[in-house]
């Protein structure tokens, strides 16, 4: 998933809980980042319990009692004591795991999905055309609990050399789930697979499930909307996408207009109480390899502000330089003192690192 979101660049040029909520921040255009607290890799006893080297990815939605955590390529093994990585038993392409929503310390501590010798396991399987396995992967996007179900977005992709970028993208689905950290079902609404969006974020507002994905625009990449009513989230048919005319929608996937401009990889959308403003955050491009961006909006479908705000990564993480930040995901679940404290995590592209990379966790406060 790593070099996924590296070639998407390419194609654009410790917490707590606060006793009391802060007075909502007065009305304005952005926010002021004040500090920014790197708080470390993920990787814990629970990665080592499910014999999880390393992984990348890590969006969440929340589900009753917590929150399922999405992570793409996860490399199995172990690591020594000092914390050097011992690979052992490949990788799978996907996984998952629970966070209950008590669970305030750091590092989390989180349940995966796992088979019955403990190791993780992926929440989808491959269907009988994708076959031989060793050719596909399964990423996972964005997803929500709604309808009393789980819903896990998902790209499918197809490995076709032996080189970093030998790989392309087939399609998107959805898989469902009645049980959050389960086996996700992948739906074949006619018999086919495929979904009109491949939302990397997805939520729910104003009777609407909202969809985000990157799409390239004129050349550049940037960020699309869809929409669904809630009800119909299993119909790709019932899909619409922002033509950015009036607020206007329309059930052509190729009437698509651009939401946000100059927004590579993927992108990340949360209600900020705080704020009384949706944020967004995107992730770096090799011009401004180490930063995160924030937009705002007062509404899902915008206007969305220009950037307003921006977190530099430090240069050197986990032992070695950083090259490129992706996977820059909120985690509103996780939020402190009424959206005040943001929490997010990112994946960091380490030099020589191999596969020995850990998602990464920070705190932003803001006034």
């Amino acid at each position: 998933m790593k070099w996924f979101f590296i070639a998407l660049g390419m194609m654009a040029a410790v917490s707590g809980c606060s006793p009391s909520a802060p007075a909502d921040k007065p009305a304005g255009q952005g926010f002021e980042i004040v500090h920014a607290r790197f708080l470390g890799p993920l990787w814990n006893v629970s990665h080592g319990r499910a014999s999880i080297v390393s992984q990348d990815g890590g969006e969440s939605f929340t589900v009753p009692g917590g929150a399922i955590w999405a992570y793409g390529d996860t490399f199995k093994g172990s690591r020594s004591a000092e914390g050097a990585p011992q690979f052992a038993g490949g990788a799978i392409s996907c996984a998952i795991a629970f966070l209950r929503d008590d669970a305030k310390t750091y590092p989390p501590v989180f349940s995966f999905l796992v088979s019955s010798n403990g190791d993780a396991v992926s929440p989808f399987e491959f269907l009988p055309d994708e076959k031989p396995v060793e050719r596909y992967r399964i990423w996972p996007l964005g997803g929500i609990h709604v309808n009393g179900q789980c819903y896990l977005f998902y790209s499918l992709i197809e490995v076709f050399g032996n080189g970093q970028w030998d790989f392309r993208g087939v399609g998107s689905g959805l898989g469902r789930s009645p049980t959050a950290l389960g086996h996700y079902e992948r739906l074949r609404p006619n018999g086919d697979w495929r979904f009109p969006v491949a939302a990397t974020q997805v939520l729910e507002a104003d009777g609407w499930v909202y969809l985000y994905e990157i799409r390239e625009f004129k050349g550049q990449q940037g960020v699309a909307l869809a929409r669904v009513r809630p009800e119909k989230i299993e119909d790709p048919g019932a899909y619409e996408f922002y033509t950015g005319t009036g607020h206007k929608y329309s059930p052509q996937t190729n009437a698509a207009a651009v939401l946000v401009e100059n927004v590579p990889g993927q992108v990340s959308v949360a209600w900020n109480p705080y704020l009384k403003k949706y944020v967004l955050a995107s992730s770096s491009d090799f011009d401004h390899p180490r930063e995160i961006r924030f937009h705002v909006a007062e509404a899902p479908d915008g206007p969305w502000s220009p950037p307003v705000a921006r977190v530099k990564v430090p240069e050197y993480l986990q032992g070695k330089r950083v090259e490129l930040v992706y996977c820059a995901y909120l985690h509103p679940e996780r939020f402190r003192e009424n959206g005040k404290v943001m929490n997010l995590t990112f994946s960091p592209g380490l030099e020589k690192a191999g596969f020995d990379a850990n998602c990464e966790m920070v705190e932003v406060e803001m006034k």
